[in-house]
């Protein structure tokens, strides 16, 4: 096909752009100033707050107004990138529907819980806050306060707020937003390695054979890592990716084995991998032993829901959801030998052959995974 020259230049401005996604810019490039304008800015470093990532950004302030962001090229994480999340993060601040003073409920000019929201200035906001707190805690004790926090808190504001509550006031009742989220996976790191938190770190990613994302898109969710995770893929050509989700979408342009399941059938993949490293003899007999205590957890357990509830009450084991009975490594594999490539491919809609690839990858010792999922897993 022929190109004039207008289409051609086009063409070329497209392509730039695309490439400029997810990669280290002056501000000046991005926010359209000049390099004199610069020396005009104050240059501060500050962590970006949209996911829980850990990117930290160069933010440029002129008049106490934020004017230019980019990556922080000294950041371990990011390494200088930053996705379209982070570098718009700062125009949050400007938004004709942000908050910019505190809001009370108010009748006939006091507090009240059934009043109306209504501007009040920070020193009456905080008053009424501490004289609320003072009062719950000499009516009914540090119990009856409680903060909720964020999983983008920095270590330090976590750290800060954690003593303030349980050395300040005395009450466990400390909790971020993961608690609608990560806590069952803290529930099974707990029940099963006895840690409250993964094991492996974002420097893993520039040393996997493989890597296995389960129910995480990490191409438009968290761009950053993906951006780590495609170079390392790219780049050496016997690193595989392995993709398991409901539906497609852009990580699995990568992926060298994409899964398509049935939604929940989760646990029938999983079972299946368990049984393919047992029945093939791939797992550390020794360590087993010696290391490894199997229990077989409660089922029947209801649906988290509020004790009154008929669904809830109809659960034979609802107050006993963490329970579970001690049992032996034969009685496991019985219970995992049923979950068959076959049995588990006709529940889950995944061919055979995708199935035992990724078995095949975990039942590899020699093969370093790297295993990475979000709440579509939890």
């Amino acid at each position: 096909m022929a190109l004039n020259r207008r289409q051609f230049i086009a063409g070329n401005a497209a392509t730039l752009t695309g490439a400029s996604v997810l990669t280290p810019q002056a501000a000046s490039a991005l926010n359209l100033i000049t390099d004199s304008a610069q020396t005009e800015l104050q240059w501060d470093k500050a962590p970006c707050r949209f996911c829980g990532t850990g990117c930290t950004l160069q933010v440029a302030t002129r008049d106490g107004r934020v004017v230019a962001c980019e990556g922080d090229r000294e950041a371990e994480v990011n390494r200088g990138l930053a996705c379209v999340k982070g570098i718009f993060a700062p125009k949050i601040l400007y938004g004709e529907d942000r908050l910019t003073q505190p809001l009370l409920r108010m009748k006939n000019g006091e507090y009240h819980k059934d009043g109306d929201f209504t501007p009040v200035s920070w020193d009456k906001a905080f008053d009424v806050m501490a004289a609320r707190f003072k009062a719950a805690l000499a009516t009914k004790g540090p119990e009856s306060v409680g903060m909720f926090g964020s999983g983008q808190w920095t270590v330090w504001e976590g750290y800060a707020a954690a003593k303030l509550m349980k050395a300040g006031f005395r009450s466990n009742n400390i909790d971020p937003n993961a608690r609608h989220c990560m806590a069952s996976a803290v529930a099974g790191f707990m029940r099963t390695f006895g840690i409250d938190e993964p094991m492996g770190c974002y420097d893993d990613l520039e040393h996997a054979d493989a890597f296995v994302l389960w129910g995480s898109n990490m191409a438009e969710m968290h761009p950053i890592l993906w951006s780590r995770l495609t170079d390392r893929r790219l780049s050496n050509p016997h690193v595989r990716v392995h993709v398991l989700s409901t539906f497609t979408h852009r990580t699995c342009d990568l992926a060298d084995n994409k899964l398509i399941f049935t939604p929940q059938t989760d646990l029938a993949i999983l079972n299946y991998v368990a049984n393919h490293i047992v029945e093939s003899g791939s797992y550390n007999k020794e360590f087993v032993e010696q290391h490894v205590n199997f229990r077989r957890g409660n089922d029947d357990i209801g649906y988290g829901l509020r004790d009154e509830h008929a669904l809830q009450q109809a659960a034979s084991n609802s107050a006993k959801a963490g329970g579970s009975s001690p049992m032996t490594f034969e009685e496991y594999a019985a219970f995992i030998k049923p979950y068959t490539a076959d049995y588990v491919s006709e529940l889950s809609g995944v061919p055979v052959a995708n199935l035992e690839q990724l078995a095949a990858v975990y039942a590899d010792p020699g093969t370093k995974v790297v295993s990475y999922w979000t709440m579509g897993f939890n």
